[in-house]
């Protein structure tokens, strides 16, 4: 007994399982991107006052143990590990840019960004790992669950692009390759 569903029935059905997949994707890539921008926004905004109270309880440890201090040489530390913090966590607000970016063109391009942003996630993560290897630890299971979704948003994105291609291809309006 043959189905009553015809076939490009079954196959709209597959791409539309596969562009659910994809809106779930995005709204990952989006949530990703908003936390990114303000975790990095907040740490960029109170760098001064962590590096300085850092750098201020390094200096009394140094006063009580009866040594001196040259503070022009601590002042130089001061500005460098400032703007050096501002530096990496704006570099990680514009990270955030991107995931948005990606979000908004995931259809259009579904494979090179949903792979582009799990590798941008991972080295992101390695990078913060090398910078500050405490970081590695916080919130594993959410970067791990993070990291699950966007391969599989990459697994989603593979399959939707071979359906597109495939259904181009029996259009009765293709053309021969």
């Amino acid at each position: 007994m043959e189905s009553s569903i015809p076939e490009s029935g079954l196959g709209n059905l597959a791409q539309a399982a596969r562009t659910k997949q994809l809106k779930t994707a995005r709204g990952i890539l989006f949530f990703v991107g908003v936390i990114t921008i303000l975790a990095n926004g907040f740490f960029f905004s109170i760098a001064e006052s962590a590096v300085n109270r850092e750098i201020d309880k390094e200096v009394e440890k140094v006063r009580r143990q009866n040594m001196e201090i040259d503070q022009t040489k601590v002042d130089e530390i001061r500005t460098t590990a400032i703007r050096t913090t501002q530096l990496v966590n704006g570099i990680g607000v514009l990270v955030g840019v991107v995931y948005l970016v990606f979000g908004f063109m995931i259809y259009k391009h579904p494979v090179p960004i949903t792979v582009t942003a799990l590798v941008l996630y991972i080295g992101c993560w390695a990078a913060y790992g090398v910078l500050d290897p405490s970081t590695l630890m916080h919130g594993w299971i959410i970067k791990l669950l993070i990291v699950a979704a966007l391969f599989k948003a990459v697994q989603a994105a593979l399959a939707y692009e071979q359906e597109r291609k495939q259904s181009a291809a029996m259009s009765p309006l293709a053309e021969p390759v």
